[in-house]
């Protein structure tokens, strides 16, 4: 499948995959005309938490993200597919990574060798300015902004719920029909976002990004690293080192 959508991209399309994956900040992905993913390069793995591309490959955004996130990904690539006109630097906060980051998006068509539109490519980075959760997050974002904040503190459900308004029961349904994943698996997800960082940034040992970080101990934060990354902090850290 990724063979012949390469083909019908012409010769210069897996040159321009390439040049992408050597990019260490900027992440890439194409899709054909149907929203199946053809390539990602490294780091929009990392953004989508996928260990490797050909994981991806065939797959669409709805079968890999939650609705929340799926919708709006493949809402932009619909609309190029339809004018066929390139949406440049457009702002983004649905984060695959569960970041409050604000990302810049740049999604062009792609054609085959006839003019015809059979996908789209897209390039997003993460903006110098910060924010606060975004507003889609509704009536979860108190929460969520909390959480940005204090992920390194024992952050209970029961003082989330009371903190959305909400016995906990309720709080955590509601949660995870807003997200998708449970306000645990969101507050690990935050944790290990910051933890991602100071592996890719820093020599820290692993102890001390632990603690950091929230986890009870260096055990810990590796076993859940490995959990919901698929590889260990160490593992990630050989690969993204910076120079």
């Amino acid at each position: 499948m990724q063979a012949e959508f390469f083909k019908a991209a012409g010769p210069n399309a897996a040159t321009f995959k390439a040049m992408m994956d050597a990019l260490p900040d900027v992440a890439f992905y194409m899709k054909d005309a149907e929203g199946r993913i053809m390539a990602l390069n490294k780091r929009n793995c990392d953004f989508c938490n996928i260990h490797d591309e050909l994981d991806a490959v065939g797959r669409r955004s709805v079968d890999i993200f939650p609705p929340a996130l799926a919708q709006d990904f493949a809402s932009l690539d619909r609309t190029v597919l339809r004018t066929g006109r390139p949406l440049v630097n457009q702002a983004s906060d649905h984060n695959a990574d569960w970041s409050s980051d604000k990302h810049v998006k740049s999604i062009f068509p792609l054609h085959d060798g006839k003019g015809r539109c059979i996908g789209t490519t897209c390039l997003y980075y993460k903006s110098a300015s910060t924010q606060s959760s975004p507003d889609w997050h509704g009536a979860m974002k108190p929460v969520t902004d909390y959480i940005q904040t204090h992920y390194t503190e024992d952050v209970s459900a029961e003082k989330l719920a009371s903190m959305a308004g909400m016995p906990e029961s309720s709080f955590r349904t509601r949660f995870s029909q807003t997200f998708g994943i449970s306000p645990g698996r969101y507050i690990t997800a935050i944790r290990l976002n910051a933890a991602r960082k100071l592996l890719e940034d820093t020599e820290k040992p692993l102890s001390e990004i632990a603690v950091e970080t929230g986890f009870w101990d260096q055990s810990h934060f590796t076993k859940m690293f490995k959990l919901e990354r698929g590889v260990t902090p160490g593992e990630y850290r050989r690969k993204h080192r910076r120079a």
